[in-house]
């Protein structure tokens, strides 16, 4: 999913919990570590590229969703943040939960257990597609009605 939609979940989740930065936060930090696939595939120095590794509907860059985006890593990263201060670490962990759900539902290859690639998913939510936006316009309603 794309920014707006990590973002509208994030409002969401603020909303709902009273802490609107540790929501943003833990719905969009998660997609840091597309950073280390852009850098390996050198589409970081090359802003066409980089665009295009972003908006594209097939990926010219593999593993974008990999460290950050697995589920042992959301499970560690969670327990720290919520043995450090419950509260926000609650959050934290929703928001992180919420952004990985959404990746799940687009269309684009999704390794839950990476490095492991035998088990993978694939959404019905075109990625970068009307589809998408719409999804994300729904969010929005939902935050301003919550």
């Amino acid at each position: 999913m794309l920014l707006p939609t990590h973002l509208a979940a994030g409002l969401i989740i603020g909303k709902l919990t009273g802490d609107y930065t540790v929501a943003f936060i833990g719905s969009t930090a998660v997609d840091l570590d597309h950073f280390f696939a852009f850098y390996r595939s050198n589409v970081l120095s090359k802003f066409k590229k980089m665009i295009a590794a972003t908006t594209s509907q097939n990926f010219i860059v593999s593993d974008q969703r990999n460290y950050f985006h697995n589920i042992f890593f959301f499970l560690a990263i969670s327990a720290i943040a919520i043995i450090i201060n419950f509260e926000i670490g609650l959050v934290f962990s929703l928001a992180y939960l919420s952004h990985l759900i959404l990746d799940s539902l687009d269309d684009q290859v999704y390794f839950p257990f990476y490095p492991n690639k035998k088990i993978n998913s694939r959404g019905p939510i075109k990625y970068f597609s009307g589809q998408e936006i719409a999804f994300a316009l729904v969010l929005f309603f939902i935050f301003l009605i919550v």
